[in-house]
């Protein structure tokens, strides 16, 4: 009977390594806990803030108050993840504030004193990129503006001007506003179905520039990539406000009661490219919108005093069936703030 050697220089591991080894897989996976999610909601008739905790089967906590002071109409807001920091726009204060987020040991939420960010402005929807730089609209003066990150570091509360109707063709009015760290995402309040419902666009000809530098002779010149930017991803609709982005879908909110999507970059549905498609149109006012990461999209419904969740992403886009989520008075701004948490030794919970 032949009898099983290992290699050379490759000794077989002892049967107490192999024990030990398994148990640790075990138990690693015995111990993860998901990250813990707050749906946080603006109310700009009354000027408050409130938030309820996600729970994946679909039975979310109580909505419980955040911010019941110092803001006058907020409307659009924004979570930087990274910095764990609560952005809101707040256009009778003329202002985008933030707030430090504090999660408690009972699991609950709150947050630190208000900070302005962006001062003299008239915008009423905020997002942030992943290197902490706020983007704003504001639709009086027909702009995109930007705060950068190094100017809240150097308490710089100017934002600056990287579009505008006066000299970029498809701003006008712009309502809501998301970004994907290269490209930023807008909503048209006026003339959508002409100029563009939705558009994207580089924040400014110098990241066009050094994105194809001109050495590159492959690369389009400078003057041709600012040609094309902005560019309408929907024509639909002549008003549109909110937008979020999940993955290659950018979600936004019709001025009546529908939700719609747009492919705005190639994932394979090629069928579903560049095509608006009517998602729910079972709402009263949707206002903001935001995804939660994984599977699903928050509408807020102002009119209908609550927010409403949608599943998406999805691959190929079709009509679905929005679901209230929470009852939440005067619903506009959405965001989500997701906290991770581990296990000690013996398996416990950790904030």
């Amino acid at each position: 009977m032949r009898t099983l050697r290992a290699p050379p220089n490759l000794p077989l591991p002892p049967p107490l390594l192999l024990l030990l080894l398994a148990s640790f897989a075990s138990f690693a996976a015995s111990s993860y806990v998901p990250p813990t999610k707050y749906l946080i909601v603006s109310n700009a008739r009354n000027g408050t803030i409130g938030y309820a905790k996600l729970s994946p089967t679909g039975e979310h906590g109580p909505v419980r108050p955040l911010i019941d002071q110092h803001l006058a109409h907020p409307q659009g807001i924004a979570v930087d993840q990274k910095r764990q920091l609560l952005l809101v726009a707040d256009s009778e204060l003329r202002k985008v504030v933030s707030y430090g987020l504090i999660l408690q040991e009972d699991g609950s939420l709150s947050v630190d004193e208000q900070v302005p960010v962006a001062e003299d402005v008239e915008s009423r929807w905020v997002a942030v990129d992943g290197l902490g730089n706020i983007y704003l609209t504001d639709e009086d003066k027909g702009e995109v503006q930007r705060v950068l990150s190094q100017q809240i570091l150097d308490g710089d509360t100017q934002p600056k001007v990287v579009l505008s109707e006066a000299t970029a063709t498809g701003v006008k009015a712009p309502g809501g506003i998301a970004t994907d760290n290269f490209n930023v995402y807008w909503t048209n309040k006026e003339q959508g179905d002409k100029l563009g419902t939705v558009m994207k666009a580089l924040p400014s000809p110098a990241q066009a520039l050094a994105t194809h530098p001109p050495s590159s002779t492959a690369a389009p010149s400078l003057a041709q990539r600012s040609s094309e930017v902005p560019k309408a991803l929907s024509k639909e609709l002549p008003k549109a406000y909110g937008v979020c982005l999940a993955l290659d879908t950018l979600y936004f909110t019709g001025a009546e009661s529908s939700v719609y999507a747009v492919k705005h970059r190639n994932s394979g549905a090629t069928k579903d490219m560049g095509k608006t498609v009517e998602l729910t149109s079972g709402l009263l006012n949707p206002r903001g919108c935001v995804w939660d990461g994984e599977s699903t999209i928050y509408v807020a419904d102002r009119s209908a005093n609550a927010v409403y969740s949608l599943p998406g992403p999805v691959y190929a886009l079709a009509e679905v069936n929005a679901t209230k989520a929470i009852d939440f008075e005067g619903a506009f701004g959405v965001a989500i703030f997701s906290r991770a948490t581990r296990s000690n030794t013996w398996g416990t919970s950790v904030l």
